[in-house]
């Protein structure tokens, strides 16, 4: 796997600015009496923001935060920190769990190593393009697998909300339209289980953070970035590629709200359910935005003069049978879980029937991966 950890600065936003001491918030000098009279203990806490404020990436991180302190009459508040000020945003993990901050939002895209099990949501080919069906597909599996929320409070934070994340497409220079065109195509893409599916096929990956992008695209470094809309438009990508491609290979979910453990375990159980609800519902109003404004940015693309083309279904099944024989990741995610101590298979086969559950038909034979 860590060779394929050099390709996984694409995908979830954030620079890379160093990091820099922050106080943790004052959530050590917490004031029972506080609230407003709403019984909540006053505290301000600090927030490690995965991207920039105007960005889509950190639009659920402030709406969970507005309606913290909206709900506690004040008594809550937050010092949120944008554009990677405490750490790179691939460090939000441990930049969280260990005080630097509070709260924050954490790429599971970034944490193969420590959150083994929520790479599960990569390592299937053509999942769900639904962001919302893509959270509840963890919401399913971490329901009837605990463990996903244990593996967070081993990196000292408790997760409280899985967010999922518009479908990845693949946007380039010249104009796609048959997998074929990707056979030795430089293109930018991350992830542990991405690179092999893009391999198998022939396409050459390139490393390259969301913020590098535009130059990368435009010095002719790749010629192609598998992203998803809103980095594509909050980057202005349209003006160095021209050409979408809807590759059909799913949303996932992508990023989750956590807590400091010892933070969270200094909350009484009234402050605790404060946040769990509000993370509950800002989940909730942050994709319900979200698939509003999905069709906002396919109309921002479309007016910078995007060509946009789906990808035949047909074609999606060979690749996926392509992909797969050329590294079959359902197993090789199963394997390395396995290896942990994990019951991979169980967890596995959970995952798919949860997604058939809610309606899903998966692009490729399922059946030998449940029990």
């Amino acid at each position: 796997m860590s060779a394929a950890l050099l390709f996984l600065l694409a995908g979830c936003g954030g620079g890379d600015a160093a990091q820099t001491p922050a106080g943790g918030g004052d959530s050590g000098n917490s004031d029972s009496a506080g609230g407003d009279g709403a019984g909540y203990p006053t505290m301000n806490l600090t927030v490690a923001a995965l991207d920039s404020a105007d960005t889509a990436k950190a639009h659920d991180i402030e709406i969970f935060t507005n309606l913290v302190t909206e709900r506690s009459g004040g008594a809550i508040t937050f010092n949120v920190q944008y554009d990677a000020l405490l750490g790179k945003a691939t460090d939000n993990l441990s930049t969280i769990g260990n005080g630097i901050a509070d709260v924050g939002t954490v790429c599971t895209l970034y944490t193969p190593s420590q959150l083994p099990l929520s790479q599960i949501t990569y390592c299937v080919p053509f999942a769900p393009s639904d962001p919302e069906l893509a959270a509840q597909l963890m919401y399913k599996v971490s329901e009837a697998h605990p463990e996903f929320y244990t593996e967070y409070e081993n990196n000292n934070v408790v997760n409280i909300a899985w967010k999922g994340n518009e479908p990845y497409k693949l946007y380039s220079k010249e104009q796609i339209t048959s997998v074929s065109q990707l056979n030795g195509m430089k293109m930018t893409l991350g992830g542990v289980y991405y690179i092999p599916w893009f391999e198998s096929i022939g396409a050459v990956p390139v490393n390259a953070p969301a913020a590098d992008l535009y130059q990368t695209i435009k010095t002719g470094v790749a010629t192609g970035s598998f992203v998803y809309d809103s980095i594509y438009c909050d980057y202005k990508l349209y003006e160095v590629e021209n050409y979408c491609l809807e590759v059909g290979l799913g949303a996932r979910n992508n990023d989750t709200i956590c807590v400091n453990k010892a933070v969270w375990e200094s909350m009484d159980a009234n402050t605790q359910e404060l946040f769990q609800t509000c993370a509950d519902d800002a989940m909730k109003e942050f994709q319900k935005w979200e698939a509003d404004q999905m069709s906002s940015w396919v109309s921002e693309m479309e007016a910078n003069n995007v060509t946009i083309s789906p990808l035949a279904d047909q074609e999606k099944s060979d690749w996926a049978e392509t992909a797969l024989a050329y590294t079959d990741t359902l197993q090789m995610w199963i394997d390395e879980v396995t290896n942990l101590g994990y019951d991979g298979a169980g967890i596995m086969s959970t995952y798919l029937k949860a997604g058939q559950d809610l309606g899903y038909t998966w692009a490729f034979d399922t059946a030998p991966y449940i029990q």
